[in-house]
């Protein structure tokens, strides 16, 4: 594990604010725009954390999680999903999906910092970032 943190997404807006605002507390941020580059640059560079659409083009986000998490070299990698919807049975797929945190968009940086923390420290993996 590693300060890094892979982002999946299509959300150009999105990435741009939270890659500024984490490069500047020093994390390094991968970025994937689909669901195949995604998971392949997971397994590449065993990020610290993966921060993931739910839809994605050609992998939707669920599918990529269930393929990490049934890998014993990436189960250990918190996943957080982020979606525009957040009715139950959403964050109820999230969880079946390996997903460790839900976050509903529009995502505050602040709160997103924030929730990241408490993931890594929940998970003991803050002195990795």
């Amino acid at each position: 594990m590693n300060n890094r943190i892979l982002i999946i997404s299509i959300d150009k807006i999105f990435i741009q604010q939270t890659r500024k605002v984490l490069e500047e507390l020093g994390i390094e941020i991968l970025v994937a725009n689909d669901g195949i580059s995604g998971f392949n640059k997971a397994r590449e560079s065993e990020p610290g954390v993966i921060i993931m659409e739910i839809t994605l083009p050609y992998m939707n986000g669920y599918h990529v999680s269930k393929l990490l998490k049934n890998d014993d070299r990436f189960k250990a990698i918190p996943i957080v999903f982020i979606s525009g919807d957040d009715d139950n049975e959403t964050i109820l797929n999230t969880k079946r999906a390996g997903g460790d945190l839900f976050i509903r968009k529009p995502i505050q940086t602040k709160i997103l910092l924030n929730q990241l923390l408490d993931l890594l420290s929940a998970t003991g993996k803050t002195e990795e970032f």
